[in-house]
């Protein structure tokens, strides 16, 4: 049983989020917290990054928010409900930062079917698998 988890959201894979937050209520111990985390990429990936105004980012990031906390509140029993990131950067490491700081000791993530360019650079899961300091459950 895990006494911290961290479920980083992807927005783009939310058909995982079932699967994603079962395996958390299971593995989570009965004092155990569940903590959210949403991390915007684009300014670090986007091809459009100078084009976004901070102002649209904060809208973005506030609406993210919303829906985190609407999730939370949801699906989250409350005595397992941990705190909640918006961060901004790149994924893997934003992930591995926030579980380290916060000594996060399980991390549930959903998994993207590869595609070409994941055979290349690699996807978010499998670089957080590679660096993580704590275990790590990929959800496909």
């Amino acid at each position: 049983m895990f006494k911290q988890i961290l479920l980083p959201l992807d927005f783009e894979h939310q058909e995982l989020c079932p699967q994603v937050l079962e395996s958390a209520l299971k593995l989570c111990h009965p004092e155990g917290r569940i903590n959210l985390l949403y991390v915007n990429p684009a300014r670090i990936h986007h091809v459009a990054a100078a084009l976004l105004s901070n102002e649209l980012l904060d809208n973005l990031e506030q609406v993210v928010r919303q829906q985190m906390e609407a999730f939370m509140e949801s699906e989250i029993p409350e005595p397992h409900r941990g705190k909640l990131w918006v961060k901004r950067g790149v994924v893997y490491d934003s992930i591995l930062a926030q579980a380290r700081k916060h000594g996060v000791d399980l991390i549930i993530m959903p998994a993207s079917r590869p595609g070409a360019e994941t055979y290349l650079l690699g996807s978010n899961s499998s670089k957080v698998v590679r660096h993580a300091d704590c275990a790590v459950l990929v959800i496909r």
